[in-house]
């Protein structure tokens, strides 16, 4: 557990197209285990980010597409987060637009990125729907209701979409910057200031170690602190 007053620090890089992303996020969100950390939520290309560091997107490399699903299933199970079955047929669906304009609301409105964050990775990743994503009239819908049909209107104007693809560009070069190759990344400062990276769910247990946190018996940390 942490023994003095500095709170531990995460920052999660994530994409909509990825389903491991989304189960990071839905951790971060609701286990205990990270209740008293300081989280932030930073939308990436997980596409650039592939094709900066050389790393082939699975659907490209042999049984890793297969290997990958399977593992989706079973982390989900195991962390109890709920997870379609089926991966959408469009995947990997393009997210380029919805990440940019997540930048912006992250960038103008933090205080209401999760809550539309936790909308959109539900219906894609929970239901099965990822034209909540790619098509802009679903994710606008949902945009609308959070945050109002001016700002929506607002953050539509052609130097804003500008301005949200230069902010992707720039989320990404600094996850590539601090140790990034695939995601979900988390960036994490420790009580003590030591600042590591880690990459993917299955390392969410040392996550948890190196910031000092109490996994106490809850559900499948028991495996990942093994």
């Amino acid at each position: 557990m942490t023994t003095n007053n500095t709170i531990p620090e995460i920052t999660l890089y994530f994409d909509l197209v990825s389903p491991f992303s989304y189960i990071a996020f839905q951790v971060l969100r609701n286990s205990t285990i990270f209740r008293s950390c300081k989280i932030t939520y930073t939308p990436v290309s997980l596409r650039t980010l592939l094709t900066a560091c050389g790393n082939p997107p699975p659907i490209m490399i042999k049984n890793k597409q297969t290997y990958i699903n399977h593992h989706r299933l079973a982390w989900s199970r195991r962390l109890r987060i709920p997870m379609t079955e089926t991966v959408p047929s469009d995947f990997p669906f393009p997210t380029a637009e919805i990440q940019a304009l997540l930048c912006l609301i992250s960038d103008t409105y933090p205080e209401k990125l999760v809550e539309i964050v936790e909308r959109l990775y539900t219906s894609v990743w929970a239901e099965g729907d990822s034209a909540c994503v790619t098509d802009a009239e679903r994710y606008r819908a949902v945009i609308m209701e959070t945050l109002g049909k001016e700002v929506l209107e607002a953050l539509g104007r052609e130097e804003k979409r500008a301005e949200g693809q230069a902010l992707l560009e720039a989320n990404t070069l600094r996850a590539i910057e601090e140790g990034a190759f695939g995601l979900p990344w988390l960036m994490c400062t420790s009580p003590a200031g030591e600042r590591e990276g880690f990459w993917g769910v299955d390392h969410l247990g040392l996550v948890a170690e190196f910031l000092g946190l109490d996994v106490g018996m809850e559900g499948g940390f028991r495996v990942l602190m093994k």
